[in-house]
């Protein structure tokens, strides 16, 4: 009686498939690297150059910092305006108005702008949440010449 195991799989046998596998992964292999055509330095290149545009538009245009006065509606708190804005980078004017009787009173807090502040208004609007822009009013002659914000109690 043979001890042999007739069902098991020959040595030789496990010893071919692996030989074959090896050879199909190396194949693939060399087929990836030849047919690459990445090149490393042009990549390096167009980075350079990416950075070098990011660097030339931060340079280019000198972020404005606008000038703001508060006004305060129905005896609103301006601390707390106050603090937002100087921590944006907005220059805020010691001295502060009451919200006069004409034009009527904002509900919310509003920046208001005079022709061609629209942007440094959404920037100011932007440091103070729930808060607009808006043209400003003829009658409101308070904060002649620069960004009006009327500070409106939460």
């Amino acid at each position: 009686m043979s001890t042999q195991n007739t069902r098991a799989v020959p040595i030789r046998t496990i010893i071919m498939i692996l030989i074959s596998a090896a050879i199909i992964l190396a194949a693939i292999g060399v087929h990836g690297l030849v047919t690459r055509n990445d090149d490393p330095q042009a990549a390096l290149n167009a980075q350079e150059a990416k950075l070098k545009a990011a660097a030339a538009e931060t340079t280019a245009a000198p972020v404005s910092k606008p000038t703001v006065c508060l006004l305060a509606v129905a005896r609103a708190p301006l601390a707390d305006a106050t603090d937002r804005l100087k921590k944006a980078g907005v220059t805020v004017q010691p001295e502060t108005a009451v919200w006069p009787n004409r034009p009527a009173a904002p509900r919310a807090t509003t920046v208001y702008f005079d022709d061609g502040g629209e942007a440094d208004a959404k920037t100011v609007a932007s440091a103070l949440p729930g808060s607009t822009t808006a043209a400003r009013p003829a009658a409101l002659e308070a904060c002649a010449g620069v960004l009006a914000v009327a500070v409106v109690k939460k």
